[in-house]
């Protein structure tokens, strides 16, 4: 699993700190697809020497905005990129590149949500496709560079009124130079978030913005439908919760009101909760900046496209606690310990939505893997990983640990007959809600 979430998250490997002089050193050679996000006039350069064997160098200028052409120049090719003056400043030593007369239109980046410009000149492939693809630097000029650099930067001019953003991109396009180290794909959050914020979009005030609502809105829900603080407890008892609330529900019982159910504080629960609220950031950070986004980029671009698979998966890294969450709180302890697995239709057999099938202890393994797993893909900003992982570790203790103490009395001693406690129907009536039981 792992290694398909690596594999799903390919792009270009960013550079933002530790450039010298607005001049950076990718960290990757040229068969590597790598970006630099730079501010004014700067780029990348790599030494001539470590070109050795390489016939073209794939490389492109991507920008914030359609910035007026007139007010910067591109160059590729001999000599460094130092762009501080007066003193750190390396005077270009090849001619500027040729600009079409307009930007193509803009793209969308799907994993960091951003929108992004080009106005050089793309290519066509030389397989006949149709496709274009990024400009190609020969290296073979190089033999007389009187310089021990090779770059490609930008230069911005003195007419220039805005603030400049662009990235530098070198390595060709496609998957076969698009890798990750495991420290860079674990670096997926610090990406995206300095995206959002001052490398690209600006808006850095939509994570701590969202991070403050989602628990607000999160504590509605679990007050209005999940009984308050008992979304935190997890039934202690011989009789499903749900099903003794459908009996009861002339008398519009709160769960923590049921006959023959105790409750129980479970801090596996807590985890839940703490990764639940974590991907719904994230799934809501990652809306906001696909639609700040889509003001400029065609409805029709590739982008959104990938976005939808990234997008699906954040749901379904949220379905995998949040259904966890809830089986914990549906089926007591003693039912997914006793429970044989039998064919069935019911709500509380077989594959049925509250069956102790789901709640059993073996789902730990599967909880600790996507814990695990999504460390690799940036979901919940490294807190879903982590609360993930915890949750399903200590499910994975409650299964391999053997209940040595009786459960506590509980409060209620109704007796409830035996065929009143069954389950005689393939499904509830519609008219059973989640907590509170109406006539």
């Amino acid at each position: 699993m792992i290694a398909f979430f690596a594999v799903f998250v390919n792009g270009h490997v960013p550079q933002y700190d530790g450039c010298d002089h607005n001049c950076c050193h990718p960290p990757h050679d040229t068969g590597i697809s790598q970006v630099a996000y730079l501010k004014g006039s700067g780029g990348v350069e790599f030494d001539i020497a470590d070109l050795e064997g390489k016939e073209v160098v794939d490389y492109n200028v991507v920008f914030k905005e359609p910035y007026d052409p007139s007010t910067y120049s591109v160059y590729a090719g001999c000599g460094g990129c130092a762009s501080v003056r007066p003193f750190h400043y390396d005077e270009p030593l090849s001619l500027p590149l040729a600009q079409r007369e307009a930007y193509y239109n803009p793209k969308f980046e799907a994993f960091t949500q951003h929108s992004f410009y080009e106005i050089l000149p793309r290519p066509l492939k030389d397989d006949g496709s149709g496709d274009d693809r990024s400009p190609r630097f020969n290296t073979s000029v190089l033999s007389n560079c009187s310089s021990k650099h090779f770059s490609v930067r930008v230069v911005v001019h003195a007419n220039s009124t805005q603030d400049f953003v662009y990235g530098v991109v070198v390595g060709c396009e496609g998957l076969s130079c698009e890798r990750f180290t495991p420290l860079e794909l674990l670096s997926f959050p610090i990406y995206v978030i300095r995206n959002h914020g001052y490398a690209w979009n600006y808006k850095g005030w939509t994570l701590p913005l969202i991070a403050v609502l989602v628990p607000v809105l999160m504590a509605l829900i679990l007050w209005w439908w999940w009984g308050g603080w008992l979304a935190f407890y997890v039934p202690v008892g011989d009789f499903f919760p749900r099903d003794l609330a459908h009996m009861y529900r002339e008398r519009r019982l709160h769960w923590a009101e049921l006959t023959q159910i105790c409750w129980e504080q479970s801090v596996r629960l807590v985890f839940y909760a703490i990764a639940t609220w974590a991907i719904v950031v994230d799934i809501f950070e990652t809306m906001a900046h696909m639609l700040i986004a889509a003001r400029d980029v065609p409805t029709g671009d590739m982008g959104y496209t990938i976005f939808i698979f990234w997008f699906g998966l954040k749901w379904l890294l949220l379905a995998c606690v949040a259904l966890p969450w809830m089986w914990a709180r549906e089926v007591p302890d003693s039912k997914w310990r006793a429970y044989n697995w039998g064919c069935s239709c019911t709500w509380f057999e077989g594959l049925g939505m509250f069956s102790p099938f789901w709640a059993h202890g073996f789902w730990s393994l599967l909880d600790i893997c996507i814990g695990v797993g999504s460390f690799f893909v940036g979901a919940g900003f490294y807190v879903y990983p982590v609360a993930t992982t915890i949750a399903g570790l200590l499910r994975l203790g409650n299964w391999l640990t053997v209940p040595t103490r009786e459960p506590k009395p509980c409060k209620f001693t109704t007796y409830m007959p035996e065929n009143e406690s069954m389950d005689t129907a393939c499904g509830y009536p519609n008219i059973t809600p989640a907590l509170l039981m109406q006539s």
